[in-house]
């Protein structure tokens, strides 16, 4: 029998055990390369991204697209936004009741009514302070998925303060000037309401004669006593407050209203009719 000198062996063995560090270097590449790809690294996940997932967990909660769907239903919802009030100025869910977080205790809805409670996914604190007082209640309720950006980002409808520089809000409008309302006035225009939007000292003060004085701040809450099948035109104190009225309607679904503009419709120079 013909045996292999011991430097061959010894080669053999050399490259056997190259070939397997080889392959266990490449094993050991291949699972890092995977669990970067595959698994998300803890610590490359924002804190708010983490904090909210796990604090909305421990809430019911109810979906913007749901939501929506009950409001356009008809359903019995009460709607309580525990964003700060210059948010809720700014831009809220159409008949949201602002509720700062001192007064959310004393909330009870009437009966048979759904409370869905709105907040910033930017504010924790707030909501982590509405959780807790919700907690105590006795009747049920939810909190909106995703809070108020939820809603926002699926374009659902909202109510806005009026921003002139926003081409949104200003795709809202129709603007009416002096002039052509004196045309709709000579034509006895069938059907035609006029809404004053001014501060009710102000319209004590003077308006267009035939106006309807609802303030703009009240508008939402008496938006019933606007009739929305005639011939509306309304107006405020400027053209911003006449603007932001307007923004208002369409918000509120009242899209043929038409917008005072000039802004000197209230002087006498106008020749509008006025009173007193």
């Amino acid at each position: 029998m013909q045996h292999m000198p011991a430097s061959y062996s010894d080669n053999r063995r050399d490259k056997r055990t190259l070939l397997i560090g080889g392959l266990l270097i490449i094993a050991v590449g291949v699972y890092f390369i995977s669990k970067s790809i595959f698994f998300e690294d803890a610590d490359a996940i924002p804190a708010s991204v983490s904090t909210d997932t796990s604090r909305e967990a421990e809430v019911s909660l109810i979906a913007p697209d749901v939501l929506l769907k009950k409001i356009q239903n008809g359903d019995s919802v009460a709607l309580v936004d525990v964003r700060s009030q210059e948010a809720y100025t700014l831009e809220h869910i159409a008949h949201a009741l602002s509720l700062p977080i001192g007064s959310l205790q004393n909330f009870s809805p009437a009966k048979d009514e759904m409370t869905v409670i709105i907040f910033s996914e930017n504010d924790p604190e707030v909501f982590t302070a509405a959780k807790n007082i919700m907690s105590e209640k006795s009747f049920a309720y939810y909190f909106l998925k995703g809070g108020f950006e939820a809603w926002k980002s699926m374009s659902a409808p909202t109510v806005s303060i009026g921003d002139p520089d926003s081409f949104v809000d200003q795709s809202k409008i129709t603007y009416l000037s002096a002039e052509e309302f004196k045309k709709l006035l000579a034509q006895n225009t069938p059907a035609l309401f006029i809404l004053d939007v001014q501060a009710e000292d102000n319209f004590k003060k003077r308006h267009l004669v035939g106006s309807a004085n609802i303030p703009l701040d009240q508008l939402e809450k008496r938006i019933g006593e606007v009739p929305a099948g005639r011939h509306i035109v309304v107006y405020g104190e400027n053209d911003l407050a006449s603007f932001q009225g307007g923004v208002r309607l369409s918000d509120l679904g009242i899209y043929s209203a038409r917008t005072l503009t000039g802004g000197k419709y209230l002087s006498p120079l106008s020749g509008l009719p006025l009173e007193p």
